[in-house]
């Protein structure tokens, strides 16, 4: 199979010091949710989570959550309002349809989102990786296989954990039929294997640092809480680099002020979300219908996020394209 791992000549100077914070940023807060999970005893096998746990996943969200909320600057230059509206039109479509879909055929739609899912972080963790090092695009039947392990690591791992199990077959009870032990068995193997083959491809290609973000991102998903673990890569990972790639593009740098011009796009689905937050801390009773109301918070959000990523597989081809 074709494939470039390989920069040319001089392309590993050219990483810029923002780059590689952003980058080394998400090994750390990997390391470090590994870390509070194993020191409060909420960990991947335990249903339980621990308040800086649960702190810690709320920032990480509220840093994630704006990066998903730009999607217009994944598209190619100035748009004309009319185009803009139009747009905007088959992005709500697209959600709204998604989201009917999962809530009525949740067996099955849960299924296919999962795997949008894995595909999106999977490629878009590979786009902007090499993007922000420097390096060529990964070409050929490899890239298939690297983005599939950078997706599943951190997607598969916890959501086929004892805790995330349990916690989502009680918020709709018919994902059982889904989750059983046989496929949850498989699943996980088959995640193993996927990034023991990939480790060993990347450390024969001479990319340590790729094999080591690899690594970081499997312990994270098979060690910590699911939901620590999730948003942790969701926000310090893979919404970063996304940021930053969107920064560079749209502004011809990266640095603390055109990454947080990026964000600054995403606040008002910020402001939503830790106001649907706080209402329901504050005005729902616990004992009452959560399972429901969580399992519709999930739909809503998974709805939306099929919209952004088919934006951003169009942007990953035009990135792509563009560096040859």
């Amino acid at each position: 199979m074709a494939t470039v791992l390989e920069a040319p000549a001089g392309r590993a100077s050219a990483v810029s010091t923002p780059a590689l914070v952003v980058l080394n940023l998400g090994i750390v807060a990997a390391g470090f949710a590994v870390v509070v999970s194993i020191l409060s005893g909420a960990t991947a096998e335990s249903t339980s989570i621990s308040p800086m746990a649960i702190a810690v996943a709320l920032v990480a969200l509220i840093v994630g959550i704006p990066h998903g909320a730009v999607d217009n600057l994944t598209l190619p230059g100035p748009i004309a309002r009319m185009r803009r509206l139009q747009l905007t039109a088959v992005y709500l479509a697209v959600a709204v349809a998604a989201a009917l879909a999962i809530y009525v055929w949740p067996g099955p739609a849960f299924v296919g989102v999962i795997a949008m899912t894995v595909w999106h972080f999977g490629t878009g963790d590979v786009e902007a990786t090499r993007e922000l090092r420097g390096l060529p695009p990964v070409r050929g039947g490899w890239r298939i296989g690297y983005a599939l392990a950078l997706g599943s690591a951190p997607v598969l791992l916890p959501l086929t954990s004892p805790a995330a199990v349990s916690t989502l077959v009680a918020i709709e009870p018919r994902l059982a039929m889904v989750m059983t032990e046989p496929v949850i068995a498989l699943t996980r193997l088959g995640v193993l294997l996927l990034v023991i083959g990939t480790l060993l491809w990347l450390i024969h290609h001479g990319d340590v640092r790729g094999a080591i973000e690899l690594m970081a991102l499997a312990v994270l998903g098979y060690v910590a809480s699911p939901l620590l673990a999730f948003a942790v890569y969701f926000g310090f990972w893979h919404a970063l680099r996304h940021t930053a790639r969107l920064a560079d593009v749209t502004y011809g740098r990266i640095d603390a002020t055109s990454v947080l011009k990026v964000m600054r796009g995403g606040v008002p689905a910020l402001v939503g979300f830790v106001v649907v937050v706080v209402a329901l801390a504050t005005f729902i009773d616990p004992s009452h219908a959560v399972g429901p109301m969580l399992w519709i918070g999930l739909v809503i959000v998974w709805g939306l996020t099929v919209p952004h990523m088919l934006f951003v597989a169009r942007f990953d081809v035009r990135m792509r394209t563009s560096r040859g």
